[in-house]
């Protein structure tokens, strides 16, 4: 158990990193109606980008205690297990970065720029019945009902800033 104590501790450490990273992929390929196509495409190839560097990485892991206690050790081994170690290290240094910027391009994308509202509020303007404030305490006048959640049932003051 020694021997696989290590790997099964790092796969463990790993599966929720895989499992976010393919529930988002399949959530990209499936929910094709959410999102807009350049989004999309960017959220699938930031999401494989991401899930083939850290598979590479992982494997690496899971390998290396196995590897250096096999006959790697004798000719050549250590020039050989830095080589791959540095590989690993390529790989992992530039995919998350690139993975990561695809995901955030994907965030931007698709997004249209919305004008600034004429007036603070948006396009909400208070009725001619609402109660004008007043800095005497006390006179406050009647307050909104409110909601199951305690919110008022007044239209949001910007709700394209929702």
């Amino acid at each position: 158990m020694q021997r696989y104590g290590f790997s099964i501790l790092t796969l463990l450490m790993e599966l929720p990193t895989v499992a976010v990273l393919v529930t988002a992929l399949v959530l990209a390929a499936t929910r094709r109606d959410r999102l807009p196509r350049r989004a999309r495409v960017l959220l699938s190839y930031g999401t494989l980008v991401l899930l083939g560097a850290g598979l590479v990485s992982l494997l690496w892991s899971l390998a290396f205690p196995h590897v250096v206690g096999t006959d790697w050790m004798r000719e050549d081994g250590y020039q050989r297990i830095r080589m791959i170690s540095y590989l690993v290290t390529a790989v992992t240094s530039v995919g998350y970065p690139i993975g990561i910027g695809l995901l955030v391009g994907a965030v931007f994308a698709g997004r249209r720029p919305t004008a600034a509202p004429a007036n603070p509020w948006g396009s909400w303007t208070p009725s001619a019945s609402a109660a004008v404030p007043s800095a005497t305490p006390g006179a406050a006048g009647p307050t909104p009902p409110t909601t199951q959640w305690g919110a008022t049932d007044l239209p949001s003051p910007a709700p394209d800033r929702d």
